[in-house]
Order: C-alpha cells, then structure tokens, then sequence
C-alpha cells in the first residue's frame, strides 16, 4: 500500500544517535568516580563513534556526544594521572620524612644509652676506689656493681641481632679516673664493629660509621659525640694524652 501523501514518501529517515557516542559520555564522566578507569573505555568509544558518525553518510548522528565523551573522557584522566603524581609525590617525601625520624630517633638512643653507660662507669669508680672496670669485662664488672640493670642498651638500637655494640677504652685497664689528664677528649666507650671483644681502641671501630652523623663516642668526663670519620684523629685513647700506640 503507498503513502497518500507523496511529500512523506519521499523524506529521508531520521539519522540514528550513535550508542556509542552516548557511552563514550558516560563512561567519561563516570571515570570521576572509578579512578578514570571507565574513561579509557570511553576515549575509545568516543574515537571509534566519532570515525563511524564521519562514514555514515549522515546516516548517524552523535557527533557532539562523542566529542562530548573524548573530552570528558581525556579530562578525567588527566585528573587522575594529576591526583597520582600527587600522591606519589606525597608518598615519597613521606617515607623520606619516616626514614630521616627513624634515623634521628636511633642516633638519640644511641647517644642516649652511651651517656647512661657513662654515668654507670662512674658509679662504679665511686664504689671501687675511682677505678674504671676491667675493659675486658667492664659489662659483668657494672652489672656485679648494681650500676647497669639494663644489659639491652648496649646493642644496636637499629638490630638488636647484633648484640653488643659498645667497647671500652682498652688503655684504661687499671686507671683511676684522675689518671686521665684530658677528661674531655679521651675516649671512654665508643661504637664498635659487632663481635668486637668489650676492650679495644680505633681499630675497632666500624669501617664506616652506622650513622651519618659519625660514631657514637663516650668520653672520660661523661659527655658524648658524634664524631665523623675524618674527625677521628683528635681523639685521645692513652690516658696521658700521648697518642695512641694502637
């Protein structure tokens, strides 16, 4: 049967919108809330419409919603990549802030330990007749003198599986305290390498210092330092001041 009207026979069909287009703009928006994730599906979609929608003839209509779709797509992602960067950004300084806490909070126990180590030496010349302990067992001579309760704090703050980190001055075997002419620069107890008897002098030190700081030093008079390895050659070792033999 024909169309008694011939002006509506000869009208041309209504160009279909492109499904693809549409979800192009959706999935583009919806990437704002899955981490842009829908809006690399939508860039595709969006680029594939847009090629399609040029090849119909005009048999497809849609543009806009697929330029629509792109863009929000590319806007969302960059977005994204954006809030990322950021977050690693953030991430990074974090755990560089964590680590350098971390680091400082170690080099204070440290010192914290030596410096109590110091004050239970002399202590112990108080009971003993103004003699510093043995070196070769100054850790049983301060634990026997009820000076040192804790045996913990001479280990490694940063891995404790290292056991005991700290000697002694080995040039102070038999010497009171008053036989030490420069109090404040000789060397007491000092960092040492793991497995280092409890007396010894420089040359068991760490070939490198734990921290960066330098080594962890205790002098005679009770104070401590770090000190860094090219600053190691004013420490005093021989109690008369004269330089070490070691």
């Amino acid at each position: 049967m024909t169309s008694s009207n011939p002006t509506e026979a000869l009208s041309p069909a209504k160009p279909r919108t492109s499904g693809m287009a549409i979800a192009s703009l959706v999935l583009g928006i919806a990437g704002l809330c899955t981490v842009g994730l829908t809006s690399i599906v939508g860039l595709i979609l969006g680029i594939v419409a847009l090629v399609k929608i040029g090849r119909s003839g005009g048999q497809m209509a849609g543009r806009g919603l697929a330029l629509g779709g792109i863009l929000s797509s590319a806007i969302t992602l960059a977005i994204w990549l954006v809030a990322a960067a950021a977050g690693l950004l953030i991430w990074v300084g974090a755990s560089k802030a964590w680590e350098e806490a971390s680091v400082t909070s170690q080099h204070l126990m440290m010192m914290g330990r030596m410096r109590l180590l110091g004050q239970a030496t002399m202590d112990y010349a108080a009971k003993n007749d103004d003699r510093f302990p043995p070196p070769d067992s100054w850790p049983q001579a301060l634990k026997d003198a009820h000076v040192l309760t804790d045996e913990s704090m001479l280990a490694d703050p940063r891995d404790a599986a290292l056991g005991r980190i700290i000697a002694m001055n080995a040039l102070l075997a038999g010497r009171k305290s008053a036989d030490v002419r420069r109090r404040g620069e000789t060397v007491l107890y000092f960092e040492c390498a793991a497995g280092t008897p409890p007396g010894g002098g420089p040359k068991n030190l760490p070939p490198e210092p734990r921290d960066p700081g330098g080594y962890a030093i205790g002098f005679c008079d009770g104070h401590t330092e770090r000190v860094a390895k090219n600053d190691l050659g004013r420490l005093l070792w021989e109690p008369t001041g004269e330089p070490p033999n070691e």
